[in-house]
C-alpha cells in the first residue's frame, strides 16, 4: 500500500479552525485544498487585485507541492474559479497562470460570482501525478480538447462553444472525440460539468441522457458568461469502473458512488426545497458516509472533497456548511473546496459535493 502524507494546513489561515489538510499525497497522486490569496492570519491578499493574487497564489502552490514531494512538473490539473470584471483580466490571469506552468497542464477556468472573502478574487485546486504526460491539444470539430496521462489515469478538459448549435449537438460533439481518443464512458470514474451564457436547468435537461455525465443536478453555470459555452473535466481509469451505488430517493438526495480499483469517487446532491443550506448539507454527507460505509471504507480514505453551493457573497454560508462536512472526519482531514457558484443544473439544490477517496486496500475479486 502507499504512504499517504499530509500536508498541514498551515500555509494560509481561514476564519475558523478546519480539520483539513492544505494536501494530502497518496502514492503517485495528489490533491491540495482550494489555494486561497490568504494569509497566515486569514487575511486577503492584494484585495480586489487578481493579478496580484493569482501570482501569490502560483507562488503557494509552487510551495506546497515541494512539501508534498513532488516536482513542478507533477502539477496536472488545475480547476482555476476566478471572478472577474471584465473577460480581458481574466484572460489575462489564465495566460499568467499558463506560463507559470509551462509543462502543460489542464488549466480548467471556472468564473464565479464572487467568493466568501471580501476582496478575493481567485481559488485553485491543484491534481498532481508523479508520471503526468501531456497530450497535444486541439479543436477538432469545434471542441477543445485537451488530456493528460496520469498514470493510472487519463484527465481530460473538454468545451464546445453553444453559440451556433444546441447543447445536443455539443454534447455529441464532445462525446465523439472523447471516443475518438479511446475514452469510453465504461472507464468514466469522475466529471464535473459546467454551462455559460445559457439556461442552465434546460442543459441540465439536455445532458440526463449523455453517457459521460453523473449527475446533471452537479452542473455548474459559470457567472458573466458572455458565449455560450458548455465544459467538462473528466478523469477516466485505466482499470474497469464498478458503479456501486447510483440512485435518487423520494425525499430528494442523488447518489452516485463509483470504484475503480483503490480509487473511489462519490457525487452527491439533494433536490428537497425544504432544506436550506445546511439541511441540504447534512442530508448529502450522510448519504456519502452510509455509501463509503457500503463499500468498505469511510471518510477516513478521503483524500479529496468538493463542495460547490448557491449563495450569497458570505463566510457565514461557507462556515455554516462547511462546519458540517468538517464534522464527518478529524485532523489531518482531506483536502477540502468549498465555494460559491452561479448556479447548478437542478435549481432546487443549493449544493452539490464530491469526494475522492483511495481505499487502503484493494476490492475482492468476484
Amino acid at each position: 500500500m502507499a504512504e499517504r502524507l499530509h500536508v498541514p494546513f498551515d500555509v494560509f489561515a481561514m476564519r475558523v479552525d478546519v480539520p483539513v489538510s492544505t494536501a494530502v499525497r497518496d502514492g503517485d497522486l495528489g490533491w491540495t485544498c482550494g489555494q486561497c490569496p490568504l494569509t497566515e492570519t486569514g487575511a486577503v491578499h492584494a484585495p480586489g487585485d487578481l493579478l496580484a493574487q493569482t501570482e501569490f497564489v502560483c507562488d503557494m502552490i509552487a510551495t506546497v507541492m515541494a512539501r508534498a514531494g513532488f516536482e513542478p512538473s507533477s502539477v496536472g490539473k488545475l480547476h482555476v474559479y476566478f471572478s472577474a470584471e471584465t473577460d480581458r483580466l481574466a484572460a489575462t490571469a489564465l495566460a499568467l497562470i499558463t506560463a507559470r506552468f509551462g509543462h502543460g497542464p489542464l488549466i480548467v477556468p471556472i468564473a464565479v460570482p464572487h467568493f466568501y472573502y471580501d476582496g478575493m478574487l481567485i481559488e485553485v485546486d491543484v491534481f498532481a501525478t508523479s508520471h503526468l504526460q501531456a497530450h497535444p491539444s486541439g479543436e477538432p470539430n469545434g471542441v477543445r480538447l485537451e488530456l493528460i496521462d496520469a498514470g493510472d489515469q487519463v484527465w481530460a478538459y473538454a468545451a464546445a462553444s453553444l453559440a451556433n448549435r444546441t447543447v445536443d449537438e455539443a454534447v455529441d460533439l464532445i462525446t465523439t472525440e472523447l471516443e475518438r481518443e479511446a475514452l469510453d464512458q465504461t472507464h468514466l470514474l469522475a466529471d464535473f460539468w459546467m454551462s455559460g451564457g445559457t439556461e442552465t436547468e434546460q442543459v441540465a435537461r439536455n445532458l440526463q441522457s449523455s453517457r459521460f455525465v453523473t449527475n446533471p443536478d452537479a452542473l455548474v453555470r459559470l457567472a458573466g458568461q458572455a458565449s455560450p459555452v458548455i465544459a467538462a473535466s473528466l478523469s477516466f481509469s485505466k482499470q474497469p469502473v464498478i458503479v456501486l451505488t447510483d440512485k435518487t430517493t423520494d425525499d430528494g438526495p442523488r447518489l452516485t458512488l463509483k470504484r475503480s480499483g483503490r480509487l473511489i469517487w462519490a457525487s452527491g446532491t439533494c433536490a428537497n426545497s425544504g432544506l436550506d443550506l445546511v439541511g441540504q448539507t447534512s442530508c448529502i454527507m450522510q448519504g456519502l458516509d452510509a455509501g463509503l460505509r457500503a463499500a468498505g471504507t469511510s471518510f477516513t480514505d478521503v483524500v479529496k472533497l468538493t463542495a460547490h453551493y448557491t449563495g450569497g457573497a458570505s463566510e457565514q454560508e461557507l462556515h455554516g456548511n462547511m462546519k458540517v462536512r468538517h464534522s464527518y472526519y478529524k485532523s489531518p482531514g482531506p483536502a477540502s473546496t468549498g465555494l460559491p457558484v452561479a448556479g447548478l443544473g437542478n435549481g432546487q439544490c443549493r449544493i452539490a459535493i464530491d469526494v475522492s477517496a483511495v481505499s487502503a486496500r484493494q476490492p475482492r475479486s468476484k
